[in-house]
């Protein structure tokens, strides 16, 4: 009688150690080279994205997802010497302008990025 009751006890703590095993994996993978990450919700609440800056501050824009965040965009150019941040501003629910300020307006950028479904 407890041979049967130890037997599922096993199984359901190995699921449950698997389980930890793979969102602590997903955790850590997910900010892997990359320092820093900002997280944007679109005004009616559909989309979800979240712009991470990897060590020479260039900004990649991932769509969030439930389990994995997907690339949807990459900085096209080199690096940055200082720390910098990009303004986001939402055009619709599927398209976001990404814009960099420079102070003294030599090296604004600009982006136009549409979210897929």
């Amino acid at each position: 009688m407890r041979t049967a009751i130890k037997k599922p006890l096993k199984y359901i703590f190995s699921v449950i150690i698997l389980l930890f095993v793979i969102l602590f994996f997903q955790s850590c993978v997910s900010s892997f080279g990359y320092v820093e990450e900002e997280v944007f919700t679109s005004p009616e609440g559909s989309n979800t994205i979240v712009i991470k800056y990897d060590f020479v501050c260039r900004p990649d824009v991932f769509k969030k997802g439930w389990l994995w965040d997907k690339k949807i965009w990459s900085y096209p150019k080199g690096g940055f010497m200082e720390t910098v941040h990009f303004g986001v501003e939402w055009l619709s629910e599927n398209q976001i302008r990404l814009d960099y300020d420079d102070l003294n307006d030599e090296y604004d950028e600009q982006y136009i990025i549409t979210i897929p479904d």
